[in-house]
């Protein structure tokens, strides 16, 4: 009996060490919560293990010696062209809760972005690997996206992409019962009742309804049950995963941007708090991505206070601004600041700390504990807490706008064509210009009385201003390549007028991924050098860094959005372009752009304008022709109740050159006219409005 026991006892211990030296001999890392690709985006730093009982949701660890992956299915980010190279499954796993998506996400800081997370399995293998349930609940639903819910408690548990032949074969529909490990189905690649995306595993986590947008941070939870396992310890510490230096990498806080290098702040900007008093404000900071304010009062007073919280925090801060209140003695801040939860209601608690500078950079560091709360809100501990100020501009500068003061003359390209983008053609390999079908149509371009450019492109020439905002609002809805009006952000525009797509150049507007080899004649021939190929690809994204730093000053450039908006603009704000206020301003700056100044036309020219554009729209791209007035009627003010209405008026001599002039114009409308007669009817046959133009707008 002694001897049994004895090879039990050995057997046992055979089978501990052999399952030791498997996880040792696997590396098993992770990256810390909230590290998320791109680098610039602002991912869920909290580690709050959410779901401490959950399984791994795929037969993974020492006991089938089965892996699993977390991380992104964007293979931009790996540098690969196939989503199922067996090169991305491995380690270490990523958190990719966040990533940019257009879904509602409240914990994300952007407050939009990808849902959950997803999971490769142990290889690329379609319909051969096993999804398991993490928990205890009911099947609520199985669509025919292969989307299975399982409901648990007071919240829900998303499973996407399953081969739906394998949820079958599982048994799973609606109404079922299913226990914590019990198989749903098999990784694969359904999305939309086919397979078209990668092979692997969404899942995701929710309290209320998808549309809430209340989705947990389950990542931290996911590397929790994966550590369990491999027989590892949860490292759960105080309701958080506590951080393991053997496997755990990258993670800490993400830093402030310089100038050359991308906003993590990217697509956050939200709205400036109702009633927010610019003139309460001494100085703006930013803090996380949120502009708050300084306010100086009385004897050492000192507060900071919420002026626009970033996208997804608005409700939470608005009802309490005050981020923090306190006095400064002898250089110190001393006070209270505000953790905001919208489940477990604001706590406030001490914060100390000074001001730091680094030459032009100016940074506050308060540094306290608070209370941390579990998901059901208890006291669990305390945690160290940091709030980080760094200086942003006096709050003079912001919200008060430069005069518009039109120049007395006109001396640039743009200006004397009218052609405000500067819209240019280039010859093609035969030599010839040709102008695209929507601009060549355009009923208010001249024939003849275009400029040339220093690169011998074709800039032509609109015979009224209002039909120069006209064809550059055609283009900001129709031609603008990468920017559409549900995401018009200052890089898509910058992307668009240098004609890059945004996948050419990384966060940092630095070349991403293979570079173009130039074909045209000015760039050389296709045999051309790699040192050479990667300049090319490089000098893409500096076209794309010359727009932006006109527009809103990166890299240290002119900035005219902030004359005319009176506020910094991001690279990545969405800009509202039905909004005539920001239509305004944004169209000015990229007027500037090109003129190097401001623009010729008045705010009532401008609105014209407008909609002389939106007219030819409805004609060119429509087909509703009855929608398009005579040029002329867009420059009277009477038409559109603008004053000076000089209708009725008495009538003014023009004089013989003046007149000369206008004959001259006429003659050109009259030619135009005749022309884009042909080109609409060309336009309606082929039912096409062209292709790309070789200009630097088109």
């Amino acid at each position: 009996m002694k001897m049994g026991m004895d090879r039990l006892a050995f057997a046992t211990i055979s089978i501990l060490l052999s399952t030791w030296s498997a996880v040792l001999g696997q590396d098993l890392s992770y990256v810390a919560p909230g590290d998320i690709l791109p680098r610039a985006n602002l991912g869920i730093a909290d580690r709050v293990v959410s779901f401490p009982a959950w399984r791994f949701p795929m037969n993974v660890g020492s006991a089938t010696s089965q892996h699993a992956y977390i991380g992104t299915q964007l293979t931009k980010y790996h540098g690969v062209d196939w989503a199922n190279d067996p090169r991305l499954f491995a380690y270490p796993s990523r958190d990719n809760q966040c990533e940019p998506r257009e879904w509602k996400v409240n914990g994300c800081p952007s407050g939009i972005g990808h849902q959950g997370v997803d999971i490769r399995a142990n290889s690329n293998a379609d319909n051969t690997w096993e999804v398991t349930a993490v928990e205890d609940g009911v099947v609520t639903s199985v669509t025919n996206n292969t989307t299975v819910r399982v409901r648990s408690g007071n919240h829900t548990v998303r499973y996407l992409h399953m081969h739906p032949q394998s949820i079958i074969l599982a048994g799973i529909k609606e109404g079922v019962l299913v226990k914590q490990g019990q198989v749903l189905g098999k990784v694969s690649c359904f999305m939309s009742g086919s397979c078209t995306t990668s092979r692997h595993l969404h899942l995701d986590a929710y309290a209320g309804t998808e549309a809430g947008g209340n989705f947990y941070h389950v990542y931290p939870s996911l590397i929790a049950a994966y550590r369990r396992a491999w027989g590892l310890d949860g490292e759960i510490v105080d309701g958080e995963l506590a951080r393991d230096p053997a496997r755990e990498v990258g993670g800490g806080t993400v830093p402030t941007p310089g100038p050359g290098t991308s906003d993590p702040c990217a697509g956050s900007t939200g709205n400036i708090l109702p009633g927010s008093d610019i003139s309460r404000f001494d100085s703006l900071w930013m803090h996380n991505c949120s502009t708050v304010g300084l306010i100086v009062g009385p004897g050492n007073q000192r507060s900071f206070v919420y002026q626009r919280p970033r996208t997804g925090i608005q409700d939470v801060v608005a009802t309490d601004p005050i981020l923090f209140n306190g006095t400064l003695d002898q250089g110190e801040l001393r006070g209270e600041a505000t953790q905001y939860s919208s489940r477990c209601g604001n706590q406030h608690f001490a914060v100390m700390g000074r001001q730091e500078q680094s030459g032009d950079s100016r940074t506050i560091i308060l540094s306290g504990n608070r209370q941390r709360r579990d998901v059901n809100c208890a006291v669990t501990g305390n945690v160290a807490e940091k709030l980080v100020f760094t200086f942003a501009s006096k709050a003079t500068v912001v919200e008060v706008p430069e005069p518009h003061v039109i120049p007395g003359d006109r001396r640039t390209l743009s200006e004397i064509t009218r052609n405000f983008l500067a819209i240019t053609f280039y010859p093609g390999t035969d030599g010839g210009i040709t102008i695209l079908p929507y601009f060549q149509a355009f009923p208010g371009r001249l024939a003849e009385g275009g400029q040339f450019d220093s690169k011998g492109g074709l800039i032509p020439a609109l015979s009224t201003d209002e039909g120069g905002v006209a064809l550059s609002w055609t283009w900001v809805k129709r031609r603008a390549l990468y920017a559409s009006e549900g995401n018009f952000t200052p890089r898509l525009v910058a992307h668009s007028m240098a004609g890059v797509d945004p996948g050419r150049c990384d966060g940092q507007l630095n070349a991403a991924g293979s570079p173009v080899v130039a074909t045209d004649a000015a760039a050389g021939q296709s045999g051309a050098s790699t040192s050479e190929e990667a300049n090319g690809a490089q000098s893409e994204c500096d076209r794309v860094n010359a727009y932006l730093r006109g527009y809103i000053g990166y890299s240290g450039g002119r900035n005219f959005a902030l004359e005319y908006f009176g506020r910094l603009i991001r690279i990545d704000e969405k800009l509202d372009m039905s909004d005539g206020v920001v239509r305004w301003n944004w169209m000015r700056t990229m007027y500037s752009h090109e003129s190097g100044r401001p623009p010729v036309i008045d705010r009532a020219a401008f609105d014209r304008g407008i909609a002389f554009g939106e007219d030819y729209i409805a004609s060119f791209y429509d087909g509703n022709t009855q929608r398009l007035r005579p040029t002329a009627f867009y420059s009277d003010p009477c038409n559109f109740r603008q004053s000076p209405c000089t209708a009725g008026g008495p009538a003014t001599d023009p004089g013989p050159s003046q007149q000369l002039s206008d004959i001259a114009r006429d003659i050109g409308e009259v030619a135009s006219t005749l022309s884009s007669i042909g080109v609409r009817l060309q336009h309606i046959g082929t039912g096409t409005p062209g292709t790309a133009a070789q200009g630097r707008a088109d």
